[in-house]
Order: C-alpha cells, then structure tokens, then sequence
C-alpha cells in the first residue's frame, strides 16, 4: 500500500509533504505568490507619502482595499493549494489557473469559512481585549500593568491552542468534499476527534520556521535602521525589504503548510472512516459509490481520475 493510502505518523506526514512540494514547486509557489503579492501590496500601501492630507487619506483607503483583497485571495489560495495537494498526492497535476477557477463561484463561501475558523478559534481572545481594556482604564498604563497584561494574553492563548486543532481540517473538507462553511467546521470537528494534538504539532513545525525568519528579519531591520543613516532616512527601503521577506518566507511555508493539513485530513479520514478501505473497494468495482461521476472541473486540475474532484460536487 502506498503512502497515499494508508495511515502515516507525523514524521512521515512532513516527509510526505515535502515530497509532494518538490514534485510541481512552481504550481505550489505561484498559488502561494499570489495572496503573497497582494499582503506585500498591502505593506506598502500603508506607508504614508508626506504630511498632505488627501494623499494620506488616498493611501488610507488604498491599504483598506488591498486588505479586502487579501482577506479573499487568502481564502481562495488557500482552498487552490489544499485541491492541489490532494491531486499531486494521487498522482495528478494541476495549474496556478486551474485550481483557483475550481474556486471562483466559491469565493464567498471560502471567505466565510476563515471568518468562521477565526472567531471560533479567537474568540477566548476578544473577552481577555475587553478585560485588559477595563484594566487599562482603570489602573492605567504604568510599569506594574504590563507585567499583568502580558499575564492576561498568556491565559487567553491557551483555549485558543486547544481550539485550533478542532477546526484545522474544515479547508480541506471544503475544497475536496465541496462542502458550504457550516458543513465544513462540522466536518473538521468530527474528523480531528482523537488526532488534534498530532493535527496542531503538524502545522505549528512550518508555522514556528516561518515566524521566527518574519520576527527575526523585522527585529534585523530596526537594528540596521537605528546603525545606518540610509535605512533610517528611508522608511520605504525598509518597508520593502521586510514586505520581500514575507513574500519569500510565504512562497515557502504557506504551500507547504496546505500541504501537510491536506494529508492530516486524509490520514484523519483513513483512521476514523476507513477512507483506504473505500478507495480501494472503488477501485476494485465493490463499492456502489463507485458509479458516482465526477463534477465538471478542468481536466488539467484533476488529470488522475475523477477521485480527486470536490466530494460534494458529484452527481449519482
């Protein structure tokens, strides 16, 4: 049995992963690069040009449009890279454009899914704003309150780490199954019962990379801005070499995080359902699934089989 059908411990999943990235690099980085562009937009859409105030409203209200824009090329990235994963992990091909059309009438579904990832995941984290709110206008913002804030964040991520496992799987099941945003959170709770802890480990090792090159790159930059008179006279300059480091930081760890939580969801489904057993009843004729025809997609995202089309898109 191949490692695309049976159950795989953390460390295979990750090696896994990797080889399914160096198998089409260049359709993994430009779903990657394109959500990348947008947030380095971002970055420098919000760097004022002078004290004239129309043209700071202008750059205001042009950083307010390129975050919309981000918020939904996430989405849609993030979906693209999940159906991608799962056709190159069986053996399929895929395109930058192919896979982001298999999105396209689902922008707004996908964007509610994150809405709904976040608020789910955060919320413990609005009630500890409110509290440390209350503090702050009550105590004020002297030295002993900072030692007491940090303490009250700190509490606050906790539930947030227990959370955010329970609901890691819902892009997948969206983008493979093709469910709606409520369907997905539902589906995401009921697969990850039993593998959470394996599911947050598994998407923290290429999250943690990826913050320490964004914080230590930030924390160089201030460094240098404080030594060199060029850098210090140049906000811009530092703009862009940071928003640089982000996109790069990006093209690597943001595919290769999809990667590894499409292969948790399926290695989830293989543990808790049966999925190796059902593929391969499929294959063998003996399933009366096995009837089912996939929904029209482009046949260049999905060339091995119709197994690889949204779940929830196929017809009996």
């Amino acid at each position: 049995m191949n490692d695309s059908l049976r159950p795989l411990n953390l460390g295979a999943i990750l090696d896994r992963a990797i080889q399914i990235f160096r198998q089409q690099p260049m359709l993994f980085f430009g779903l990657a690069a394109i959500p990348g562009i947008v947030q380095m937009s971002t970055s420098l859409a919000t760097q004022h040009i002078g004290p004239d105030r129309t043209v700071r409203a202008a750059a205001g209200l042009i950083s307010i449009v390129f975050r919309i824009a981000y918020i939904v090329v996430r989405a849609m990235s993030t979906g693209a890279l999940c159906l991608a994963a799962s056709a190159v992990n069986f053996g399929g091909t895929s395109t930058v454009g192919d896979a982001f059309n298999a999105f396209s009438t689902r922008k707004g579904r996908l964007v509610g899914l994150e809405l709904q990832q976040g608020f789910f995941t955060f919320w413990p984290l609005i009630i500890v704003g409110f509290i440390s709110a209350m503090l702050a206008l009550r105590s004020g913002t002297g030295p002993g309150a900072i030692p007491v804030q940090v303490c009250l964040w700190t509490l606050g991520a906790i539930p947030c780490l227990v959370l955010y496992p329970r609901y890691l799987l819902a892009f997948p099941a969206t983008a493979i199954e093709g469910l709606p945003a409520s369907a997905a959170i539902d589906r995401s709770l009921a697969l990850s019962e039993g593998g959470r802890m394996r599911i947050l480990l598994g998407v923290l090792v290429p999250s943690v990379p990826m913050l320490v090159v964004v914080f230590g790159s930030s924390a160089l930059i201030v460094h240098f801005m404080a030594s060199f008179a060029l850098l210090a006279g140049s906000p811009w300059t530092a703009t862009v070499v940071e928003s640089l480091v982000l996109l790069i930081a990006t093209l690597v760890f943001s595919p290769y995080s999809a990667i590894v939580l499409t292969l948790l969801y399926y290695d989830q489904r293989i543990r808790r359902e049966g999925y190796d057993v059902e593929r391969m009843m499929d294959a063998a004729g003996l399933n009366s699934n096995a009837a089912e025809t996939a929904a029209p997609l482009p046949v260049s995202v999905l060339e091995a089989g119709p197994a690889f089309a949204p779940e929830g898109n196929q017809q009996a």
